[in-house]
């Protein structure tokens, strides 16, 4: 578990990063590092180190896996929502099974996509989530849910 206590710029994007492997999270984060508008504030390896550092951190979006051991992205999310309703949550799982995407947004993540859409496309989501306040899907994603 990393975390930084820092007091809440406001003109940053504070961002938690939570996911089970240790190498996806530096790579998110060295992708974010080089966004001026974004700081990591911290990153969680399982669900309830994420719900504990929500409370500590207040970041303004959670990067959050689905599948975690101990507890799954599903129960963190509906936990965060119920909880923390003013934390944004951005699914990132290496699932596009239509089962798990529409999970998430019904535990209240505002958006969801597919590990490796990330390079292209995080920042924006991230950007689009938070401070243009809209739902952001991939196209990968948005194909999924349709061809249900």
């Amino acid at each position: 578990m990393t975390k930084e206590r820092l007091t809440k710029p406001s003109n940053k994007i504070r961002v938690l990063l939570v996911d089970d492997h240790a190498a996806v999270r530096t790579g998110v984060r060295r992708l974010l590092e080089k966004a001026r508008d974004m700081l990591v504030v911290g990153e969680a390896g399982d669900g309830f180190q994420a719900i504990k550092m929500v409370e500590e951190l207040e970041p303004d979006i959670v990067v959050l896996d689905v599948e975690m051991p101990r507890m799954n992205g599903l129960a963190v999310a509906r936990q965060l929502t119920d909880q923390h309703a003013a934390v944004k949550i951005l699914a990132l799982s290496a699932y596009d099974d239509r089962q798990y995407i529409l999970g998430m947004l019904d535990q209240g993540a505002v958006g969801y996509m597919i590990k490796d859409e990330v390079p292209e496309m995080l920042v924006q989501a991230i950007r689009d989530i938070t401070v243009v306040n809209q739902p952001w899907l991939s196209k990968r994603v948005e194909r999924m849910i349709q061809s249900g």
